[in-house]
């Protein structure tokens, strides 16, 4: 019933994602030990070292699987393992939520990217808070108020290419809109959103701003639906860009970045999404929804060496 592996009959081996995650955080721990962020560190080391899978049969396919039940996630920012947990979570609530929407009115989608000038990496934490308070501003126009049904926004804080010293703050956004909405007199073009952004951004320059439509994409396994999700609800910072920075900068975007809500909603979205719980529940083990799976037994494995031993 226990997966095995002709080497070492302990070894988990088709829970891949957990590994190459776990291994992962080992940058992160390197980079956090090096600038003296020890509770951190230790936060991150012990992170996902023990997991307890449900170990489940469908009892009309009578297919396996294993189901994650209980997990020591740590759920600092910036672990690569939690991240994933929780980009994981967001995502299957986002999908769920506009299916929902999909059910009872007829809708399209927009993808609109909203940028200011670099900040320096000190002045992350007021940057946000403006591109924040800007955002609140657009969203309260009359041709934001009657274009969009509602949104999703996530926040991503470095792009290609940052310059040391900078950071890259900017909005991915999943807009919902009527199916008429490219005929209607309430379209809005990508001059128009430029312009406006740079109104509510309060801006002397005119920032960067992409809109476009979200289709299906040829010769993609992926939805419509599937592609508006993954477009948008992106990690904040990839660990790789994280680690490769400076010292300095590293430090930086840790402490620039406490307390920062990453993603909101709105509309039609605000009562079907709980970001909070998404945030918080890196587990969700769904036995409500899932009453054809039987649980069969319960299987723990603790890292060990690289590896995620089953524990006796």
């Amino acid at each position: 019933m226990i997966p095995k592996n002709p080497k070492n009959d302990n070894i988990i081996i088709n829970e891949e994602k957990f590994q190459s995650h776990k291994l992962m955080t080992n940058d992160v721990i390197i980079k956090l030990d090096r600038v003296n962020f020890k509770r951190e560190s230790d936060l991150v080391r012990g992170c996902g070292s023990y997991l307890k899978f449900s170990h489940q049969q469908h009892q009309q396919t009578k297919e396996k699987r294993n189901k994650l039940k209980e997990a020591n996630f740590c759920k600092f920012r910036f672990c690569p393992m939690c991240s994933w947990r929780r980009t994981r979570n967001i995502t299957g609530q986002l999908l769920e939520a506009l299916e929902a929407v999909e059910a009872k009115i007829s809708v399209s989608y927009l993808f609109l990217t909203l940028t200011t000038q670099n900040p320096q990496i000190n002045d992350l934490k007021a940057t946000v808070k403006h591109l924040n308070d800007s955002f609140q501003r657009l969203s309260q126009t009359k041709g934001y108020k009657n274009a969009v049904l509602g949104h999703f926004k996530g926040l991503e804080l470095l792009g290609d290419n940052t310059p040391t010293g900078e950071a890259h703050p900017h909005f991915h956004i999943l807009l919902i809109v009527q199916k008429s909405y490219f005929t209607s007199r309430d379209y809005i073009s990508q001059a128009k959103w430029t312009k406006m952004w740079g109104k509510a951004l309060r801006a002397d320059y005119t920032p960067i701003v992409h809109i476009q439509a979200i289709k299906q994409k040829k010769n993609s396994k992926l939805t419509r639906l599937q592609s508006a999700v993954l477009e948008v609800a992106k990690y904040a910072v990839k660990h790789t860009e994280l680690t490769t920075r400076t010292d300095d900068d590293f430090r930086a975007i840790i402490n620039q970045t406490k307390r920062m809500r990453f993603f909101s909603t709105s509309g039609i979205l605000k009562e079907k999404i709980n970001l909070l719980k998404a945030d918080d529940d890196l587990i969700n083990f769904k036995e409500k929804t899932e009453a054809l799976w039987l649980e069969i037994e319960e299987v723990f494995y603790e890292w060990r060496d690289g590896n995620y031993f089953l524990k006796k």
